[in-house]
């Protein structure tokens, strides 16, 4: 019997019920459908979403999901199946309208532009189902678009649903992949884990993983393009602030509490999926630059260690790195055997889905000299041959399909890579019940309890590297509000915890955050030496404030690389903390003594570039003399 596909009677609650044999029961998932019909058998519910009338194993939420998969599977036509091996950007607008949706609304320049091309596109025409959204919306306005989207792929032949993923977008503040207002909890680091690590607190790591999945999961997101778990070993590699540090057994254990707290014990409704990166493990950049990784202490093994730790905690897929390894002549690694099949299939038995990392296709190739003209069609074919399932980017499956027709691609390498990412989809639940309650998600996303705890975590994260006894500051001082002076710090926030002034002069004490050097990561580029020496700039300002002689303190906010910091600057401030990304207000409750820091460097700094040179970038701790060593970090005394 065929029900109707309406909005109310599609929100069934799961109750335990009995199949009609009487061996075994079920319990109820809940479903909705909006473009498909719901059905009834044996008492249960279930979706036709191929609009047959008829219930058929990929539908029937009872059957294990390897015969799912392999039914639906045997449905699909070569252009659906190549669909699946795509993961092209579409972001949610601002405004959450579908361009198909209003063709008489004409967007600005700048809605074209984020929008690109109309969903109806890529989903209904070329069948993909992996969609990476980076757009930033108010939670309703997302959620609301996230159910138009789902609701147009289940209007199509098979009712295959969206799988979308977000780069990582839980930092105090935005400005990454994903830039705009956030609306999400707030954590430490805009798009990494160095605030994580600092703290030492795993629990914080599982929780952050939960909170992902619960506020993701609310606005209709299912995957984040994270953690990342490359080494800094290599103090200048540009993407370093992405990472949880030097330590291979620290980034193990932090990466898998976040996969347990984002996948839960078993994935399902509730859950995200966390597809890990930078394989192999891409802080060794020969001189932090270019595009070539390097073991000059054949140290490789070091730097596969949190891999296995994700491994062996569930993490189902994983992102190839844009550079070359020195294993086959400096390959990408998205085209090597060795690296794709070896070393992660083989050695270390991944069996999820490999996915390359954005424009790794068109854009960067498999970087080889004898290779550069390759044409797209042989790109893939390489990159198929050597593991990859996935294409990061890539929107237009008609190289693939031809690859196949033209008999250079077996059919059944494109089955295998799309049995392995339907598991996604079926792991999360997707096929019973793709959609979101917009008005929960405005409850949701943000609560209460998880800001709280992304506080703590900020809170957490902050290092104290030198202090003379000048913090914590006092809030009052001879029975008046202390009075500061503020640079790189919200006046306001400040006023909550003691007088702000205009001329450092007049005040007890100057508080001034600065940025480290950027290293202004660039897939793949070549250039002169990546210097990480603290900017000359910013000691200056430092000075002109010092000069007054009031007290300084200055708070370093990490940029993307490490940074040496000059000796001048621990001999002109009179207390110095390093910060990640976090918001003024926890900063403040360190300096005025409301909370004791616990922050330990996640990484050692070094004292010099000479240093920096002489180092091996694939080993850790071999900095030498290091200004402050791995693990270093002070609190207030007792």
């Amino acid at each position: 019997m065929k029900n109707s596909a309406g909005f109310a009677g599609a929100l069934l609650i799961g109750l335990l019920l009995t199949s009609s044999c009487g061996e075994e029961a079920f319990v109820q998932p809940r479903l909705e459908a909006r473009s498909a019909d719901l059905m009834t058998v044996d008492g249960l519910e279930f979706k036709d979403l191929n609009k047959n009338w008829a219930l058929d194993p990929y539908e029937d939420w009872r059957q294990p999901q390897d015969e799912r998969i392999g039914d639906l599977i045997a449905q699909m036509t070569l252009e659906e199946k190549v669909g699946l091996m795509l993961h092209p950007n579409i972001s949610v607008p601002e405004d959450g309208v579908i361009p198909d949706e209003s063709p008489s609304a004409a967007p600005s320049p700048d809605q074209a532009r984020r929008r690109g091309q109309p969903p109806r596109i890529y989903i209904v025409e070329r069948n993909i189902r992996n969609i990476l959204n980076n757009g930033v919306a108010e939670p309703t306005v997302f959620a609301t678009w996230s159910n138009k989207m789902q609701e147009m792929a289940e209007a199509t032949r098979l009712g295959i649903p969206i799988m979308f993923s977000s780069d990582p977008r839980h930092g105090a503040t935005l400005g990454a992949h994903v830039r705009g207002t956030q609306y999400f909890s707030q954590w430490p680091s805009r798009e990494g884990q160095f605030g994580l690590a600092a703290s030492r607190d795993i629990e914080l790591a599982r929780d952050l993983g939960r909170v992902t999945a619960e506020e993701y999961r609310a606005v209709g997101l299912h995957m984040n393009l994270g953690p990342q778990i490359d080494l800094t070993t290599e103090p200048r590699w540009g993407r370093n602030a992405g990472c949880f540090g030097e330590d291979a057994d620290l980034t193990a254990e932090m990466v898998s509490a976040y996969i347990q707290g984002a996948q839960g014990e078993e994935l399902g409704p509730n859950s995200i999926i966390a597809m890990i990166k930078h394989w192999p493990g891409s802080g060794p950049h020969e001189d932090g630059r270019g595009r070539q990784l390097v073991y000059p202490g054949d140290n490789f093994d070091y730097h596969l260690i949190p891999w296995q730790a994700a491994f062996d905690a569930g993490a189902m897929t994983v992102m190839g790195y844009y550079s070359g390894t020195p294993f086959d002549d400096g390959l990408g690694v998205n085209y090597s055997s060795y690296i794709m099949t070896d070393v992660l299939r083989g050695r270390l038995g991944f069996d999820g889905v490999v996915c390359t990392d954005w424009g790794v296709i068109r854009r960067t190739g498999p970087l080889r000299e004898d290779l550069v003209d390759l044409s797209i069609e042989d790109r893939y074919n390489m990159s198929m041959e050597a593991g990859v399932d996935q294409f990061g980017s890539e929107s237009d499956p008609q190289p693939i399909i031809e690859l196949v027709r033209e008999g250079q691609v077996p059919e059944e390498r494109i089955d295998l890579a799309a049995s392995r990412i339907l598991r996604w989809h079926f792991g999360l639940g997707l096929f019973e019940d793709p959609y979101v309650n917009p008005g929960a998600a405005q409850e949701i996303v943000r609560s209460e309890k998880n800001q709280q705890r992304g506080y703590e975590a900020q809170l957490k994260s902050i290092v104290m590297l030198a202090n003379d006894g000048t913090l914590p500051m006092p809030e009052m001082i001879d029975q008046r509000r202390s009075r500061i002076y503020v640079e790189g710090v919200d006046p306001v926030v400040a006023g909550q915890f003691a007088e702000v002034v205009e001329d450092p002069s007049d005040a007890d004490l100057s508080i001034l955050r600065v940025s480290s050097v950027m290293g202004g990561f660039r897939p793949g580029a070549e250039s002169d030496e990546v210097s990480i020496e603290f900017p000359s700039e910013a000691m200056a300002g430092i000075n002109a404030v010092a000069d007054s002689g009031t007290p300084t303190v200055v708070v370093v906010n990490l940029g993307s690389t490490l940074v040496v910091l000059p000796p001048e600057l621990l001999d002109t401030s009179r207390a110095t903390l390093m910060a990640f990304d976090v918001l003024d207000e926890p900063l403040l409750e360190v300096i005025f003594g409301r909370f004791n820091p616990v922050g330990k460097l996640p990484f050692e700094l070094p004292s010099s570039m000479e240093a920096v040179r002489t180092q091996l970038e694939d080993v850790p701790f071999d900095s030498e003399n290091p200004l402050f060593p791995y693990g270093f970090g002070l609190s207030y005394p007792e």
